[in-house]
């Protein structure tokens, strides 16, 4: 059973029966979930003015908890539905900004700790392995400090895990999910070639370019031509060459895709494993996205093939 959870200072709202539609929004790139639906109920006028957080469950299970963005209660010819959407509550990290400047010892647990105190409901992986120093740029989101920390300690991007859990490591425990065609109502690739760039170009300590460089082979091999020049990043003195190296791989994110959509609800989360015969095996799930309607419910289950998956 799916539920949409309302919650006010003076109590919940759970909803199950009028959910005329939503959209739950889950990928691997998008530092929080994203919810949008539209519900149908006996509400009065004044029920939800105090509204502040939405939860979505399947069977009991949390899927999203977090901030109301937009709230609409209408009622109109003896009818009444809110419509609303909603983030999860990791979007508090594009929100607050880290300290500029050296940070020294620092681990996923003292970036989370040491700087905003979040809501107890954004939790992380426990992890106390230690960089030597994170360099602080100026107006650096705390999501931007967690992915260059990630970076340099894992080379990999970190991702929300359940609704608000942040993981730079994928999970060593998760769910199989097999897709044949008796449960599938299609499937298909995307190719996604927007963002790449053919060669990345930074200057060193004087100003002066041509010393760090790093060239994309697959924008090479599709004949794009796109450059960037860029200042020094100070955040990668330890080593200058990965601050290109990491720019190549994030703009490179869901560069080829293959996704399944699925009849009903499917209790997955990005970083379980989706295989379908000849096609895709035991790769990690990047990308989820569950609509319902008078239709019904379905979900896509997406697979992303790039610079930083399936690894």
């Amino acid at each position: 059973m799916i539920q949409v959870v309302l919650i006010a200072r003076t109590g919940k709202a759970y909803l199950a029966n009028g959910i005329a539609a939503f959209t739950l929004d889950k990928e691997a790139y998008t530092p929080y979930s994203q919810l949008t639906a539209t519900v149908y109920g006996n509400f009065s006028i004044q029920q939800f003015a105090g509204i502040y957080r939405v939860q979505l469950l399947l069977d009991g299970m949390e899927l999203h908890f977090g901030t109301v963005e937009k709230f609409r209660l209408v009622q109109e010819n003896g009818t009444s539905y809110v419509r609303f959407s909603s983030r999860g509550l990791t979007a508090l990290l594009l929100q607050n900004q880290l300290e500029p400047g050296l940070h020294t010892a620092m681990s996923l647990d003292k970036l989370m700790q040491d700087f905003v105190t979040f809501p107890k409901e954004i939790t992380w992986e426990s992890d106390t392995d230690t960089s030597n120093y994170l360099f602080v740029k100026e107006g650096t989101s705390m999501w931007d400090g967690v992915a260059n920390l990630t970076y340099k300690l894992c080379g990999r991007y970190p991702f929300v895990y359940h609704a608000n859990e942040i993981r730079m490591h994928l999970p060593e425990t998760y769910r199989n999910f097999y897709v044949g065609a008796d449960t599938l109502l299609d499937m298909g690739m995307t190719a996604d070639q927007s963002r790449i760039y053919s060669r990345f170009s930074m200057a060193d300590a004087d100003g002066t370019y041509g010393k760090f460089q790093e060239n994309d082979p697959n924008a090479a091999a599709l004949e794009l031509v796109r450059t960037k020049q860029l200042p020094l990043d100070r955040q990668y003195l330890y080593d200058p060459q990965q601050a290109l190296v990491f720019r190549r791989k994030f703009a490179g994110r869901g560069l080829v895709s293959y996704y399944f959509d699925r009849i009903g609800a499917v209790a997955a989360d990005l970083g379980d494993r989706i295989t379908c015969s000849g096609i895709i095996e035991n790769a990690p799930i990047t990308h989820i996205r569950m609509t319902g309607n008078q239709n019904g419910v379905r979900t896509r289950l997406e697979a992303y093939q790039d610079e930083f998956y399936p690894a």
